[in-house]
């Protein structure tokens, strides 16, 4: 469900940007009343869902239409990287769904581009009878918002803490780590070599090379991505290349294996080549439907850290597009997948972490989980969203993003030193941002 993000091309985007011109305008509708008891929205709400195969919506939905039978609801379900390309050019050409999910990571882009409509129009404020900006926490409101607009709502959150195997660090007599430190000489006793100065075969710890992953560590050491005006890369000063040695090092003096790919993990995890990594809430479900039988041997514990606690915020926003025919129904449906009883499906359908904060107090989220060992593992990530930041909402993100993966990788296979790669890297950022 959560991959890197993709970058749309400048012939795609620039044909979305013509069309945009000649979009319709998105009707505000709705109601500040309760909407359970005094909604009038009716009709066809068009749903287009990038959540993927553990999806919790067909279930939402469906117990949707049996309270709601004056509204119908037309779900139509995409891959990941075919919503990213279909989602803007349909908008702009106005064939825009009324309600869609959207990786937060792509908010930046759309929003910068007038794809998202304010919420705050068709919402009032309101969200199920109560003003909706008291049910996040104040990192998950900053989130929504874009040039002072309110462009989504948090479905699900993703902030990443360390999940390791529990079984194996108890046999070797290792400590979790809680440190940079620590988790270096933690994974290089953990991991197993078929000899000296190879590459871990068993239980090493997987070093990603997206954003994702390498913000996590810069964060933690008090740097940032751009500067505070949004308008130049930072992330080539020295705290963002100490994270990046940070990283090589796990490589180098620990037990990381570079792990590239994403979509591959689980079966690393399967053939026990992976024993510990850092990533988001929904891994938990992951892990639970991909590796049933290592049941009881995992656990989660806060991220190690360097000066700081911190994490990459991102996860799932339902937004309502510019040009949605039927917006007000459309909300209609939003509330009801915000209510806590149906963000509940969040954590028990897709293992994810549900966004608002009354779902953050359900039972089921604090109840012991027998794939943990009994620990009761999601107050772990909560912790983490505290201190998570999300990544810069500027329309040439997709630029960014791929110029950082860029550099990250070429150190990681040992082309080039951090600075150097950084470096480069920032040019190009600074280049997309227009200086």
């Amino acid at each position: 469900m959560k991959t890197a993000g993709t970058t749309l091309s400048i012939g795609l985007l620039g044909t979305a940007l013509l069309l945009a011109g000649c979009s319709p305008a998105a009707d505000p509708g709705g109601s500040s009343a309760d909407p359970s008891t005094t909604s009038s929205a009716s009709g066809t709400v068009t749903v287009w869902d990038y959540y993927g195969q553990a999806t919790p919506l067909k279930k939402s939905i469906a117990e949707f239409s049996k309270a709601h039978p004056e509204i119908t609801v037309d779900y139509q379900a995409f891959d990941y990287e075919a919503f990213h390309s279909k989602f803007p050019v349909s908008v702009a050409a106005g064939q825009a769904p009324d309600l869609a999910t959207l990786d937060m990571t792509w908010i930046p882009l759309f929003a910068a581009n007038g794809l998202l409509g304010d919420l705050a129009e068709v919402s009032q404020g309101q969200l199920n009878g109560k003003p909706l900006a008291d049910q996040y926490s104040s990192g998950a409101n900053e989130a929504m918002h874009y040039d002072g607009k309110l462009v989504t709502a948090l479905y699900d959150f993703d902030a990443y803490a360390l999940f390791y195997r529990k079984d194996m660090l108890d046999k070797k007599g290792i400590s979790v780590p809680t440190t940079w430190d620590e988790l270096v000489s933690a994974t290089a006793k953990m991991a197993e070599r078929p000899s000296a100065g190879a590459a871990p075969t068993k239980y090493g710890f997987a070093v990603q090379p997206d954003t994702f992953h390498y913000a996590q560590y810069l964060f933690q050491n008090a740097g940032s991505i751009l500067d505070n005006d949004l308008k130049t890369a930072v992330f080539n000063q020295p705290a963002g290349v100490q994270a990046l040695d940070f990283m090589q090092s796990l490589l180098t003096k620990g037990g990381g294996v570079y792990w590239p790919d994403s979509a591959t993990l689980t079966a690393a995890v399967k053939s026990e080549q992976i024993g510990m990594f850092v990533n988001g809430p929904y891994m938990m479900g992951v892990l639970k439907a991909g590796v049933p039988e290592q049941s009881g041997k995992w656990a989660v514990a806060p991220a190690p850290v360097g000066k700081q606690p911190g994490s990459y915020l991102g996860g799932t926003g339902l937004v309502i597009p510019t040009g949605a025919k039927n917006s007000a129904a459309a909300w209609e449906l939003a509330q009801w997948l915000l209510r806590p009883d149906q963000q509940a499906y969040v954590f028990t359908e897709a293992g994810a972490a549900p966004a608002t904060s009354a779902a953050l107090d359900l039972p089921a989220l604090s109840a012991p989980d027998p794939y943990f060992g009994g620990q009761a593992p999601f107050s772990v990530f909560e912790d983490a969203m505290a201190t998570a930041t999300h990544f810069p909402y500027v329309a040439s993100w997709g630029d960014i993003d791929s110029a950082i993966i860029d550099g990250v990788t070429s150190v990681m296979l040992g082309k080039e030193s951090s600075q150097s790669a950084l470096d480069t890297a920032a040019k190009t950022s600074d280049a997309a941002l227009g200086n």
